[in-house]
């Protein structure tokens, strides 16, 4: 299939830019607050907390280490990918509920139980998401083909939209979880009651998936060939038989491991440290505003720097943001609200790209070698964050109660901490040099690796999907 300009409709694009927003809202609660809920409702101590998330975050990695293997050799009746996303949504949406349990049944259940029940709920939308994303990846080539300009067209799109959504999210999210927890009066059944009600968003914008990509997404003929089985063998070959998947990989490890060892502090900024969780709606609100400002110009920057030098560009902007944090963070939330601001338009230059990363090195792979692993290399971009999530989790879970923050949540939770100790205000800065200075660490270390290693420039992506995409129409 040669290069075609225009392959994708205004219709089909949307929907898939639509399908990741609503895919976003059916597991933002627990996927956000999901630590907190554990710690301050469910009253799971910090440690516990850290240590089941790792053996759950465990398992996830094994799961994302086999689903691309299991889409690409499924032989399934109705189509490639719709049906496993059919299907998995409503265990996501189930996954997505226990996490957020309703505290008014298991209030006094033991922390154990709690804890295990969460786990099997982080199991069940988190393993689901592995092969939901390596189907929502595999669809970008069912609408684009080997059309470059089309794929980036519908990242770009889909990051611009997610952008929007986000406004909506952040201003509305927790005021929605108070209100809905006071008719209702117990504040952590409000996060359990919206959980349960985004989750029907997910099930829609699969609905609507279906929509755009049923006529394309076909079983496979019964005439030809049945696809071969991928093994475990498979998946480390697609990964060890190309030298820019290694790279690539270990640059987002390490990038992600940095910033999966704080984000489970954010929320905790805003509680204990600052005191100002009110205000947590309006200060992230107004970022995500700027977000959609900056969705709307900062990836056409990315896309004329080139994948590889808008890495660098976001790592530079990330650094500077960071050191804002670190020395103004504690001063006022607004402060930390326009570092985070600022940390949100670097990440922009390289959010239009998306997959398209894994795409140009499965192009890049099958180009080199005659070994077809795109749909392996596909599934590859979920690898990296589950291998961050669980080292990083962990960490962060154990660098926590290691600055005694079990003690001053608790004080926070039952209203008596005393914010004018010597001790406190300790805390307060050694919790800011972790939240700034550690993912900043790991990002310029990551970008190193990516600078030295990475070698596949725009222009060779495209001639290899266009020679990849020639090859394939040869066999047929």
């Amino acid at each position: 299939m040669a290069n075609q300009e225009n392959r994708i409709s205004s219709f089909n694009l949307n929907v898939y830019a639509f399908y990741g927003v609503f895919q976003n809202w059916g597991f933002w609660v627990p996927f956000l607050y999901g630590q907190m809920y554990m710690t301050n409702y469910l009253g799971i101590p910090i440690a516990i907390t850290a240590t089941i998330l790792s053996v759950a975050k465990l398992i996830d990695f094994c799961f994302s280490v086999v689903a691309g293997g299991i889409v690409q050799s499924a032989n399934l009746k109705k189509g490639k990918f719709l049906p496993w996303m059919k299907t998995l949504r409503f265990v996501i949406a189930t996954g997505a509920i226990l996490q957020m349990m309703p505290v008014t049944i298991v209030g006094s259940w033991p922390i154990g139980l709690k804890a295990a029940i969460v786990a099997v709920g982080y199991c069940m939308m988190h393993c689901s998401m592995n092969f939901m994303a390596t189907c929502q990846y595999g669809v970008m080539p069912l609408l684009a083909g080997s059309n470059m300009d089309d794929r980036i067209k519908m990242t770009t799109r889909q990051t611009q939209v997610n952008s929007a959504s986000s406004i909506i999210l952040s201003f509305g999210t927790v005021p929605l979880i108070t209100l809905v927890g006071k008719l209702v009066g117990n504040e952590a059944m409000g996060y359990t009651i919206v959980t349960a009600v985004c989750t029907l968003f997910l099930i829609t914008g699969v609905q609507l998936m279906d929509k755009a990509v049923g006529p394309l997404d076909k079983p496979r003929d019964p005439s030809l060939p049945a696809p071969p089985k991928v093994k475990v063998k498979d998946m480390v070959a697609a990964i060890f038989t190309n030298d820019q998947m290694i790279i690539y990989m270990l640059y987002q490890v390490v990038n992600q491991t940095g910033t999966y060892i704080v984000s489970g502090m954010a929320m905790y900024y805003w509680q204990v440290v600052m005191n100002q969780w009110g205000l947590y709606s309006i200060a992230t609100g107004i970022t995500t505003c700027l977000g959609f400002v900056f969705a709307m110009f900062i990836p056409a920057i990315g896309k004329k720097l080139g994948k590889k030098k808008a890495i660098l560009a976001n790592t530079a902007v990330l650094v500077l943001a960071k050191v804002v944090m670190a020395t103004m963070g504690l001063k006022s939330i607004w402060w930390m609200a326009a570092a985070t601001a600022l940390q949100s338009a670097g990440m922009y230059l390289t959010m239009a790209f998306g997959v398209n990363y894994y795409l140009d090195i499965g192009e890049y792979g099958y180009y080199k070698t005659g070994k077809d692993f795109r749909t392996l290399s596909m599934s590859m971009m979920n690898i990296p964050m589950k291998i961050s999530m669980a080292l990083g989790g962990a960490i962060g879970g154990y660098v926590l109660a290691w600055i005694g923050f079990d003690g001053w949540n608790a004080q926070y939770m039952a209203g008596t901490l005393d914010r004018t100790l010597a001790e406190f205000e300790a805390f307060r800065k050694t919790f800011m040099v972790i939240y700034a200075f550690v993912p900043a660490a790991f990002a310029v270390v990551a970008v190193a690796i990516f600078m030295f290693g990475y070698k596949i420039t725009d222009e060779d992506a495209k001639f290899y999907a266009q020679e990849n995409a020639k090859k394939m129409a040869a066999q047929m």
